[in-house]
């Protein structure tokens, strides 16, 4: 044998360890097809998880992204405090969610001292049926930049009687912060991390305060790692059990995933209802639980398979709901069949 064919010989093993090498370091836990065949690679995307029968079978991430980075998840917010509430009331901290929101605010909130809006509940801030006024996102600026944020929402009118007419009210959901923090007498962050993200393992998130000190409960404010958005699908799931452990009652879970305490909504899957910060719909003969951020940061739960899907996406942009209803119409039902 030659010298050359003797060299050409160990060029050519060299390259094969060199490319098997390379196919290792891919971070999945799947088909190593499918990220070819389906998954959603424009600029805008972080992150997609899949998890079947409680197993994390696909974990990828993109544009830089990787499993320790922190996604803004925007109004997934609110499913965390309806998690939270739900807690708060196994624990007594709260007596039951018809309780009036008046009793957790001082006089110098008179607002509530309105006959109509005493009536307002922890219930219809869950469901968006306060009855207060809210224009959508035209009030998240001058929201944010408010001095009190718990006053803006609180002086609103009230456009109808409460628990009549769904509205959705993201400065109302702050409330529930607020709520949490004097009921329990801790600061939500120190509440979520004794009580659910200490337990799961969720060690770091980036959650913002508002003006007046409470931690933000609109979804403007909170971001986590996509891998720990996982866990919380998988403890709903699992209807509040975590290790053997119940974390939050199977009747509070129930209660979030009740189709009597949703009301038909415009965002989302077509024909989605919503209510107690969590949205049902139908897809392809599947009934599908999920939470929905902004731009497209999503907990999907297919329940009869199994299966969750958690995907999230660039938030900072005007194309947030382009973004979303992409991901909802072209594929996810491709990730669902590739998975059923």
């Amino acid at each position: 044998m030659t010298n050359k064919t003797n060299l050409h010989l160990v060029f050519l093993a060299l390259s094969f360890v060199f490319f098997s090498c390379q196919g290792d370091h891919k971070e999945q836990a799947g088909d190593t097809d499918l990220s070819q065949e389906l998954l959603p690679h424009e600029s805008y995307t972080f992150s997609t998880l899949i998890s079947q029968n409680g197993k994390l079978v696909l974990e990828e991430y993109y544009n830089g992204k990787t499993k320790d980075s922190l996604c803004d998840v925007q109004s997934l917010t609110k499913g965390l405090m309806s998690i939270l509430v739900g807690i708060a009331i196994d624990m007594e901290y709260i007596k039951n969610v018809d309780e009036p929101i008046k009793q957790y605010f001082p006089e110098e909130y008179g607002h509530l001292n309105d006959e109509q809006k005493s009536a307002i509940t922890i219930r219809h801030i869950l469901n968006q049926t306060s009855g207060l006024s809210w224009k959508g996102y035209l009030e998240h600026g001058p929201w944010l930049s408010s001095e009190d944020p718990i006053a803006f929402v609180l002086e609103k009118d009230l456009e109808q009687e409460p628990g009549v007419q769904y509205n959705y009210n993201s400065g109302a959901t702050h409330l529930l912060s607020v709520i949490l923090s004097k009921a329990t007498g801790k600061t939500t962050l120190d509440f979520a991390n004794e009580v659910l993200f200490r337990p799961l393992g969720i060690q770091k998130v980036d959650w913002k305060k508002r003006n007046k000190g409470y931690y933000d409960g609109s979804g403007l404010g909170l971001s986590m790692r996509p891998l720990d958005l996982m866990k919380i699908g998988q403890l709903l799931e699992n209807r509040g059990n975590w290790n053997g452990k119940s974390l939050v009652s199977e009747k509070w879970v129930d209660q979030l995933f009740e189709e009597a305490q949703k009301s038909e909504t415009a965002w989302g899957l077509r024909g989605s209802t919503h209510g107690m910060c969590w949205y049902k719909a139908q897809l392809n003969g599947d009934e599908i639980d999920y939470g929905m951020g902004y731009g497209g940061q999503f907990i999907l739960m297919i329940p009869n398979k199994k299966l969750i899907i958690v995907c999230t996406h660039h938030h900072d942009t005007p194309d947030g709901i382009e973004q979303q209803v992409k991901f909802l119409n072209r594929y996810l039902p491709e990730l669902i069949k590739k998975y059923s």
